[in-house]
């Protein structure tokens, strides 16, 4: 598209990234994700249903 109208952009604007790095970033986004949601789930989890409502 550059070349389109001939414009040279920086190599830092068109380099990609390669598969393997893109899948551990990837799986590190889904690990962080997976512990977000878990851990205040699970202390959601130990409480009672008189803790909660009472919480509210």
């Amino acid at each position: 598209m550059a070349d389109a109208v001939d414009i040279a952009l920086p190599p830092w604007m068109t380099d990609v990234r390669r598969a393997p790095t893109l899948t551990g970033l990837a799986l590190a986004g889904l690990l962080i994700a997976v512990l977000g949601a878990y851990v205040p789930a699970r202390r959601a989890g130990r409480l009672t249903i008189g803790e909660v409502l009472r919480n509210e």
